[in-house]
């Protein structure tokens, strides 16, 4: 009789944990030998071509070959080019299929980046607002800034590769995702307001971020050193006097590092404002209803 060889393949996948039974007879079909070796090497059940070819030791145009039959097969889900989701034999083929972990998939579908604005300050307690996308901060070729990937919706801000530096990284179930921590997160919006959905939704997150127990304006003011622009210095300001007024410190170096020319508040809003001076700042959106601009 010839020999049974069972394959348990365990999946920390996107789309719940799973374990997947492979079961091939006379020693094993080379195609499903190779299909295990890839739910091994996935991450969070996604795999790359590059990943796949260091898995099964080809070169990557023979991997992409056969990530595309498998994805023919239904075992494999393409999600974009070169890249592709490992799928539990019980999924049926053609079914609708969903991810769990947006973080995890971004990881991988948007390398080398980080998750960042809303999605962060969501992460780290600094808002209850809910956004409907994952915002990730990327240095890849995005022709974009909105992607919709198996079922999940991303906003993509593209950056030059060493903007990526100084991210943090945080454990999602059985992977590692980078993402921004509190301060780089409000640097960076700052620099960008609509990373955080504009000021207004800004604002509200450096007042909770004042109240939260791991608060570190000097942390903040150094990482500012690091990573803001002349704008969000501006903004940084003129937001810190009117938020923190006790934080002398991180205001006066914001102080000193006021350029020439004026920027908008929030540049996602047309409206003209007034003018601070001292702040180089045109004041188009009221942070705060208490505090009228100098």
């Amino acid at each position: 009789m010839a020999a049974v060889v069972v394959y348990y393949v365990r999946q920390n996948t996107l789309i719940g944990d799973t374990t997947t039974r492979v079961v091939e007879r006379h020693g094993g079909h080379p195609a499903r030998l190779s299909l295990a070796k890839l739910a091994r090497a996935a991450r969070g059940g996604v795999i790359t071509v590059e990943r796949a070819a260091e898995a099964l030791s080809v070169s990557r145009r023979t991997a992409a070959l056969k990530a595309s039959g498998f994805a023919r097969r239904g075992w494999l889900l393409r999600l974009r080019r070169g890249t592709y989701l490992v799928l539990p034999l019980e999924v049926e083929p053609g079914r609708p299929t969903t991810v769990e972990d947006p973080w995890v998939l971004a990881s991988v579908v948007f390398a080398p980046c980080y998750i960042g604005g809303w999605s962060a300050a969501e992460h780290w307690g600094l808002t209850e607002q809910i956004f409907r996308s994952t915002l990730v901060v990327t240095a890849a070729h995005v022709r974009r800034q909105s992607a919709s990937v198996a079922g999940q919706e991303f906003r993509l801000f593209r950056v030059p590769r060493a903007r990526l530096a100084g991210s943090v990284t945080v454990w999602r179930a059985a992977e590692r995702v980078a993402v921004s921590d509190r301060e780089r997160t409000i640097v960076d919006s700052l620099r960008r307001p609509e990373l955080m959905g504009g000021v207004r939704h800004l604002t509200d997150v450096m007042r909770e971020y004042a109240h939260h127990p791991e608060h570190n304006f000097g942390k903040l003011t150094a990482v500012a050193r690091d990573f803001a622009s002349g704008a969000g210095w501006k903004r940084l300001g003129y937001l810190a006097e009117q938020l923190w007024p006790e934080q002398d410190a991180l205001i006066a170096e914001a102080r000193s590092r006021v350029t020439a020319g004026y920027v908008r508040l929030d540049p996602a809003v047309k409206a003209r404002g007034s003018l601070v001076r001292r702040w180089g700042i045109q004041v188009n959106v009221v942070v705060d209803r208490h505090v009228q601009p100098a």
